[in-house]
């Protein structure tokens, strides 16, 4: 019997043993002793249900964990449990279901249990890229991630990220734009929208088809410090390649850059200025060859010898510009300019002004960051 592809033994009543373990804590029942008792036993319910003499027949099975388990399993229901589960919405994989992502059962201590939520199948995942980076972009790096993350999507990888602010949020709108895959890891429950500022991109990654987010904590679970570090290691994990955009010297993404390179994933960054904070974590992990230096998606590809899946066609758009729309661009350039600062150069009044960049930016040729600042976004044609 193989359990990683017989989906007769994941009745409901298995599934909520498997989740009945996942909710003990402080029993020393990882993944690797459960792997033993399910390899041999093709079910948990007999161990969950063990007396202290049929428990000791396990070898792996301690006196103090039989103690810490019979005691911490006083305190759980495995069916209530799992009606917990379904009434989230959330999905739930243990580690020999066959829809466990596969990527995750070769890392040294994989979650015991998956949960996601949204349409995309985990195993869906053929290629896979993950895309991280600072929570305080620069212009430079919003507009490398967006690129890379589309360019990347568009050929047929899927974009893998944490759903911060940032870079993180930045390369999953990129894929989605594309109409690529892209999976959020949260660090926290997969039905927590966190940060609670992302809750359009939350919304999205649920309910579109080529999304979903994905989480090892139980639904419902706040976020808290520790977590994030943990949940790098699935964003690795999930990934054959990792490209960190920007990132300064204590960012998390190193975490998931070291990681990564553990796991003998392709680790990427791109290169910044020297003088620029944002950069130097990524101009280090370039230096120490810790990453191979990007500038284009296409080097992802071609390192990773990935075919396109689909036709990619970069086709500049022109638009055509008249009049104070024409005066306004002709302001802005590819680094932020803020509102104020328009207003004043151009004499226009403020609410006429915030009409015109509206239209601009409808046109896509202009992009607005928090704060009111506006770059550009692509080549525009004029008459």
């Amino acid at each position: 019997m193989d359990p990683f592809s017989d989906n007769e033994l994941w009745t409901d009543e298995e599934q909520g043993y498997w989740l009945a373990f996942d909710r003990i804590s402080g029993a020393h029942l990882g993944v690797a002793k459960l792997k033993l008792a399910f390899e041999q036993l093709f079910s948990l319910k007999t161990i969950w249900n063990g007396t202290r003499e049929s428990l000791s027949e396990f070898k792996w099975f301690t006196d103090d964990m039989i103690t810490a388990f019979l005691e911490k399993r006083k305190e759980i229901e495995p069916e209530k449990v799992f009606q917990e589960v379904k009434k989230s919405g959330v999905r739930a994989y243990p580690y020999f279901h066959p829809d466990y992502p596969f990527r995750l059962r070769h890392i040294s201590d994989p979650p015991l249990i998956v949960y996601m939520k949204g349409q995309l199948n985990p195993n869906d995942l053929q290629h896979s890229c993950a895309i991280v980076g600072t929570r305080r972009p620069t212009s430079y790096g919003q507009r490398l991630s967006k690129q890379i993350a589309g360019g990347l999507a568009r050929s047929g990888v899927s974009i893998i990220s944490g759903m911060a602010s940032g870079i993180d949020a930045i390369a999953h709108w990129g894929a989605i734009e594309s109409g690529g895959k892209t999976v959020a890891v949260l660090g926290c429950g997969a039905d927590v929208c966190y940060p609670a500022s992302n809750r359009p991109l939350y919304d999205k990654l649920i309910e579109d088809k080529n999304c979903a987010v994905l989480s090892e904590f139980f639904p419902g679970t706040t976020p808290e410090t520790w977590m994030f570090p943990a949940r790098n290691r699935i964003i690795s994990g999930l990934s054959q390649a990792v490209a960190v955009i920007e990132a300064g010297e204590t960012s998390g993404s190193l975490i998931t850059a070291k990681l990564a390179f553990e796991q003998n994933r392709e680790v990427f960054a791109v290169p910044g200025r020297v003088d620029s904070p944002a950069s130097k974590g990524t101009n280090y992990l370039i230096a120490s060859n810790t990453a191979k230096l990007l500038t284009d998606y296409e080097e992802i590809m071609r390192e990773m010898q990935w075919v396109s899946a689909a036709p990619v066609r970069e086709v500049a758009t022109i638009v055509e510009l008249y009049g104070r729309e024409r005066e306004l661009y002709e302001m802005i350039s590819n680094e932020p300019v803020h509102f104020d600062y328009l207003c004043e150069k151009s004499g226009i009044k403020a609410a006429e002004l915030s009409a015109s960049l509206t239209m601009l930016e409808l046109a896509g040729v202009v992009t607005r960051h928090p704060g009111d600042w506006y770059s550009r976004e692509q080549t525009v044609g004029s008459t």
